[in-house]
């Protein structure tokens, strides 16, 4: 380990979860901790998750020498780290030589990279407009999170080739929504839907909320209904012919935990 790591402790801190999928976030832990050679904590901002963050901070030893790096786990700087995780941090500020932030995950353009290759052996034997792939969001309530996310799935769309059908869609909070863009990809006549989450853990939205519509078809799931009252029974007759597979959260591709360390590095390099 180089001495400007040396001088850095690192700290994740994820939303959580209350599905299984959680161990997506203890493997991203230990690829860290096998990365940077050094025992790296882990804290939550949700009610699901412990320890806490601040719980985390408020309990780390370090050298007077070292600098503190809160990777976020995240998607985006929305809500949650530029209120729950920057307000944690400013209160713990003075406990440390220094403390920053890294970067979340987007708008790093090599996501689009490593989706395109995790989801290469699912497309291999794809035929013409029979598959389609459809990327689930999770949302954040923040200003530039509709532009954020329309932007990504202008580029989902561009990563793969005419034939594939692709689509993209947040379960609440910020547009484009999975409810109003769902039905077009499954009304388009393929026989084949791949469900990607486009969140780092594969939780209740997806465990829920898109199997609740499409395995399910619960009347009382909002996407279903919606789909319904906009496709009718067509809509039941089509998902009666697609095979769905379920893609786990992005936090479970190699590619994606590059880039977060990477996201971290930068933060230890800067002055």
């Amino acid at each position: 380990m180089s001495h400007n790591l040396e001088n850095h402790q690192i700290v994740l801190v994820a939303f959580g979860t209350s599905t299984a999928s959680s161990g997506i976030y203890q493997n991203l832990k230990q690829q860290f901790e096998e990365r940077f050679k050094h025992s790296i904590p882990m804290g939550f901002t949700a009610r699901v998750g412990n320890p806490k963050l601040k719980t985390v901070l408020e309990g780390l030893l370090v050298h007077k020498e070292e600098t503190v790096i809160v990777t976020p786990l995240f998607m985006i700087t929305g809500k949650v780290v530029s209120d729950d995780i920057e307000t944690v941090v400013k209160e713990c500020e003075p406990r440390f030589k220094g403390i920053r932030i890294a970067e979340p995950l987007l708008p790093d353009e090599q996501i689009y990279e490593v989706l395109q290759k995790e989801l290469s052996s699912d497309l291999t034997n794809a035929g013409n407009n029979d598959t389609g792939v459809f990327f689930v969001g999770h949302g954040t309530p923040d200003s530039n999170a509709s532009n954020i996310y329309t932007d990504s799935a202008q580029k989902l769309a561009s990563c793969f080739p005419p034939s594939v059908k692709v689509g993209f869609g947040n379960v609440e909070m910020s547009a484009p929504y999975a409810r109003e863009t769902l039905g077009e990809i499954i009304m388009s006549g393929i026989t084949t839907l791949i469900v990607q989450p486009f969140m780092i853990v594969d939780g209740v939205h997806i465990h829920e909320d898109i199997r609740g519509a499409l395995d399910e078809q619960d009347p009382e799931n909002k996407i279903y209904k919606h789909l319904m009252d906009t496709f009718g029974e067509p809509l039941r007759e089509r998902l009666s012919q697609i095979k769905v597979i379920y893609k786990p959260g992005l936090g479970a591709y190699q590619g994606v935990f590059e880039l977060f360390a990477d996201h971290t590095v930068k933060a230890i390099s800067k002055h």
